[in-house]
């Protein structure tokens, strides 16, 4: 039998592996256009921040996927690029001072930052909100990737 953490890290792994823009829900294809116009207007750094579950870091995977953005579960002391994605941030004011500074000392370019809630001080910002039949799709994804949703978060559930 298969311990619930082994469950959870081969179900995660499945996600990754087949993140792609074509399993981005709308909300999460209009947040990717939005940060895309932010990099293209060369904003050094966004905050994308949402609810728990909307689907932020899968959005970060597919970023990751289709940019040369590198993603890191938390500020990494040795970026590998100059653009990279920051995930589970907090957003108090001390942690985005702390994320300018640390931007500034390992030159990267541009910097998005994963939170739950708006960061206190950094800008622009770029809301994940689900709306309808945002978890509808995502449970679909799921069903899609044999992944059994009776075991995703309540809101996929639904």
């Amino acid at each position: 039998m298969t311990s619930p953490k082994a469950s959870l890290l081969r179900r995660t792994n499945v996600i990754k592996e087949a993140a792609c823009e074509e399993m981005l829900t709308s909300a999460q294809e209009h947040a990717f256009t939005e940060i895309k116009e932010h990099r293209e207007d060369e904003a050094q750094f966004i905050n994308l921040y949402g609810p728990q579950y909307a689907g932020k870091t899968f959005l970060c995977w597919v970023i990751q996927q289709t940019t040369d953005w590198v993603y890191y579960q938390a500020v990494s002391d040795n970026p590998d690029t100059p653009t990279v994605i920051y995930d589970h941030g907090d957003p108090e004011r001390r942690a985005t001072r702390n994320l300018r500074n640390h931007a500034s000392i390992n030159g990267l370019a541009t910097v998005v930052y994963v939170t739950r809630r708006p960061a206190d001080e950094i800008y622009p910002r770029v809301e994940l909100q689900p709306g309808d039949g945002h978890y509808q799709q995502v449970a679909e994804n799921w069903e899609d990737l044999d992944l059994d949703t009776e075991s995703a978060p309540a809101l996929i559930q639904q």
